[in-house]
């Protein structure tokens, strides 16, 4: 059908998507940023078209790196050998936490086969429908903290005490983080106390962003936020926090048109048998208490 060949018709398909897609030139300068690009990211078209914010906004390793000049990034392999490839990165959402995405890359060729751009397209790297329903269902029930958007200490409190109840009675292995945000005070003492609900919500959305859908977190004591692992072992307990922090360390913050980055201190633990709340909890934060005097960002696990 000859209104099928339309260009139009397939620039408007690409825009609907709701998997992120965009397209760079051989500068690197982004040309094209569909709707589900600016549903994942927060990004608007208008934001990044003619920009070269593509190398700000993604991070392949444990910090953000200067991608332009990273032989291993993903468009970089695409102009030097033409070839497609998949990645697991991180993208800086507007708001300034890290969303996981599976980001895959593809070479634009022109007429005799010379590659002029690349396209990328993306979606989030976890189960995101999962999450959304168990979100609203907690809000239902008025357990969601509004500053945050993750639930509330008390609803934490209960959910911990189910965890230990399932290892008690069917031996079903959980891990606990506590999560602190470095140099909190300094935060609110140079940028005025204005800023703490800011810092905390994106380091909310950071962390959930970054755990499977069966994990939880939520508030917790003085300005601090506690994870669930469920079926997380001890051996695997000291990788997820190590995860954990490094989504922290790559989130920014933006206030008063400055922006800044963070760091955080984490203790961990996973359950034993003849834990009781207290017990388990006593040693998460003495994990903690060794992460903050060894100077923060770091992750202790106390054997």
């Amino acid at each position: 059908m000859p209104e099928l060949e339309d260009p139009e018709i397939f620039r408007s398909v690409l825009d609907d998507l709701l998997t992120g897609i965009y397209l760079v030139d051989r500068n690197r300068r982004i040309r094209f940023w569909n709707t589900g690009a600016e549903n994942i990211t927060g990004y608007l078209r208008q934001d990044v078209v003619g920009r070269f914010l593509r190398d700000h906004l993604l991070s392949t390793g444990s910090e953000t790196k200067d991608v332009d000049s990273d032989p291993t990034d993903p468009i970089s392999l695409v102009f030097r050998d033409g070839k497609p490839s998949t990645s697991d990165i991180s993208i800086l959402h507007k708001k300034g936490y890290r969303v996981p995405i599976v980001l895959r890359t593809i070479p634009i060729r022109n007429a005799r086969g010379l590659v002029v751009g690349a396209a990328e397209s993306f979606d989030m790297n976890r189960s995101a429908s999962d999450w959304t329903r168990r979100q609203a269902g907690v809000a239902d029930f008025g357990c969601l903290d509004s500053a945050t958007g993750v639930p509330s200490q008390g609803f934490m409190q209960t959910q911990f005490r189910e965890h230990l109840t399932r290892f008690s009675e069917h031996s079903l292995s959980f891990g606990v983080l506590i999560i602190q945000v470095d140099h909190m005070e300094y935060f609110r003492s140079s940028r005025g106390p204005g800023v703490v609900p800011t810092i905390l919500r994106v380091v909310a959305q950071g962390v959930e962003n970054c755990l499977r859908p069966d994990d939880l977190v939520g508030c917790w004591f003085e300005n601090k936020f506690l994870a669930l692992l469920t079926g997380c072992r001890g051996s695997d307990v000291g990788r997820v926090a190590n995860r954990v922090r490094k989504m922290v360390g790559q989130s920014e913050i933006e206030w008063w048109g400055d922006n800044f980055s963070i760091t955080s201190s984490l203790g961990a633990g996973a359950s034993r048998p003849g834990d009781t709340l207290e017990l388990l909890l006593e040693r998460v934060e003495g994990s903690l208490r060794e992460s903050i005097a060894a100077g923060g960002n770091c992750v202790t696990v106390l054997t």
